[in-house]
This record gives structure tokens, C-alpha cells and sequence, in this order.
């Protein structure tokens, strides 16, 4: 019994000399800390100093979309305010969008506010989140990763996306075209013409398929439903129209006409899903991208100049919608 004591002795005599022992692998919290501070400095510095802005592409959550679609930013990082064009007529606000960066999760997290944009996309299902965990900083690009992959009980972190450092303004959206009147308006000869194709050319050799396009405008009490309790009109300000494709009279897609843009969105949740769901995915599948920028419109409107970036901002798909 005795052994037994001397044992148990010696074994906790043994815990608190290697309690007291400072190995020299424990992490140094004020160090960590420090490099924290450091790296949130560095990347706030390179926010602001941005004369042209940053182009942030934001990939789609369909991995076999081959665009991203554009946001132009520009930080203040003295008034903590942020302005943004895109294809999102909400960006055109003259009011800026406040904007954080701190580091309290461990890295840089660049946060912007409910009201902007982000939160507004996020809300449309669109993006996953409007907090980014900033995972790397080069003298002309930010990689960043929304924190959340949209849903709770997900694991962290959606997919990563770059700003890129602009060298030249960015004038995309700078000449607002009415594209509800080109598409919808009663003498516009995309809305009379039956035989309005969109030919597509892809710098990765895709192909796309034979697509003919005709629009129809959403009457006055629809547009005050999309308006009330559609996120993507309501938060993001894209107006609503009806595409029928390839001459299927009789399902029709939701489609949206944005700032120089023309956009699909799954809108998850509302009926009849063909509408707002089916008929827009199809699409995407097709033309292998959820929108397209408008480059030139021709002067009687019945042609259509049209684009699309990838993740890395480079254009990658051109073409036309004519009518016929």
C-alpha cells in the first residue's frame, strides 16, 4: 500500500513540474495578435489606396458557370463608407454603404452593412454571405471568402472569390440603357419580332446552342408584388420581364433587366416554379452564364451588343441578341 502512495506521489509531482516547464512551441497570443493587427492594416491600407477602384468578381454558386459577374468598389477607409457600381440597379444609390474591417475572428474580416448590395444579394440567395474572411493580400488583388456557406449548420466558409486591383476606371455601367423599353416596349422591334436569336461565341470553345429570345413586360400589380416580396427586385432593384424561349408560348421564365444587364436568378421559393425556377435554369445551362453585359446598342434598338467576364475579369463570351 505504501508503493501505491509513492507512486501516486511521484505521478502528480510529475504533473506540476511539467506544468511549470515553458516549452518553447506554445503560442504566443501578443504575437499573434500582433501579426493579426498588422495584416488588418495592411489590407485596409490597400483598400483605400485604389484610385479606380476594385473590381471584386463574384463567381456563381453553380460551379459549371463559366462568369462572374462584376462589382465595381470603392473604399473610403477614413469615413468607413463604401460605393459600388453593378449590374444591380441598387448599387446606383448616391447614399455609400457603411463597411468594417476587423480581425476578431483570427484573420481580417471585411464586413458590409445590412442595405448594401452584399447584404441584399445575400438575401436574394445569391451570394452566401456579407462577411468575407480575407485570406490573402497582394500589391493588386484581395482573395476573400464569405464566412458562412448560407445555411446555419453548414460549415464555414463559401466560395473564395478575388478583387482585383483596377489600373483604368471600369465603365461598364457608366451609359445606363432603359432595357425594359428596348426588350418590352411597345414599339421596340426586339418585342415585335418573333425571330430575335442570341448567338453567343465562347474564347473556351463552347458551343452554345440555338437560342431565340421574346420578351413580354409584367403588368402594373405584378411588379408591385415583385417589388414587395421578391428579393431580387426589392433589395437589389432588378426589374422583372417574361422570356419565352425557342417559341414556348407557354411556360415563360422570369428574367431581369438590370444596370447594363441582363440577368437569370433562381428565385427559390415563389410559384410557379417553371417561372421563377425551371425556365431560368435551363437558360443558364444553355448560355453557361447567369447574365450578360450590354457593350453597344444599335440605333433603332433592334441590336444588341453583349459580354461576359470570368472569375478572373477577363471577357470570355460575346455576341449579339438582333431581331430578325
Amino acid at each position: 500500500m505504501k508503493t501505491i502512495h509513492k507512486l501516486f506521489a511521484a505521478f502528480f509531482i510529475g504533473i506540476g513540474l511539467t506544468a511549470c516547464v515553458k516549452y518553447k512551441n506554445d503560442i504566443n497570443l501578443e504575437d499573434a495578435q500582433a501579426k493579426q493587427a498588422a495584416l488588418t492594416s495592411k489590407v485596409r491600407q490597400q483598400l483605400g489606396d485604389a484610385p479606380n477602384g476594385w473590381l471584386l468578381m463574384v463567381p456563381n454558386l453553380d460551379p459549371t458557370i463559366r462568369t462572374a459577374i462584376p462589382i465595381v468598389l470603392k473604399f473610403d477607409v477614413a469615413k468607413g463608407v463604401v460605393n459600388s457600381t453593378s449590374p444591380f440597379p441598387a448599387s446606383l444609390s448616391s447614399v455609400p454603404s457603411l463597411f468594417e474591417l476587423s480581425s476578431a475572428t483570427g484573420a481580417p474580416l471585411l464586413s458590409f452593412a445590412t442595405g448594401s448590395i452584399f447584404s441584399g444579394w445575400y438575401e436574394a440567395g445569391g451570394i452566401t454571405d456579407y462577411y468575407f474572411k480575407i485570406l490573402s493580400v497582394s500589391a493588386d488583388s484581395i482573395s476573400m471568402q464569405p464566412y458562412r456557406k448560407g445555411n446555419v449548420y453548414a460549415s464555414e466558409g463559401g466560395i473564395p472569390m478575388v478583387m482585383y486591383r483596377l489600373k483604368t476606371p471600369a465603365t461598364w455601367f457608366d451609359k445606363p440603357y432603359d432595357l425594359k423599353a428596348i426588350l418590352t416596349g411597345k414599339t421596340a422591334p426586339l418585342f415585335n419580332n418573333a425571330n430575335n436569336p442570341l448567338k453567343l461565341t465562347y474564347k473556351d470553345g463552347y458551343q452554345q446552342p440555338a437560342w431565340n429570345m421574346e420578351f413580354d413586360g409584367v403588368a402594373a400589380g405584378d411588379m408591385a408584388f415583385w417589388q414587395r416580396y421578391v428579393p431580387f427586385t426589392r433589395y437589389l432593384g432588378m426589374i422583372p420581364i417574361y422570356l419565352f424561349s425557342n417559341g414556348n408560348y407557354t411556360v415563360p421564365g422570369v428574367y431581369y433587366c438590370g444596370n447594363n444587364a441582363l440577368v437569370s436568378h433562381l428565385d427559390n421559393g415563389f410559384t410557379p416554379a417553371p417561372w421563377f425556377i425551371d425556365q431560368p435554369k435551363k437558360f443558364i445551362s444553355a448560355i453557361k452564364t447567369d447574365y450578360l453585359l450590354v457593350r453597344n446598342l444599335s440605333t433603332d434598338s433592334a441590336k444588341v451588343e453583349l459580354f461576359a467576364l470570368d472569375k478572373y475579369g477577363n471577357e470570355i463570351i460575346s455576341g449579339t441578341l438582333e431581331a430578325k
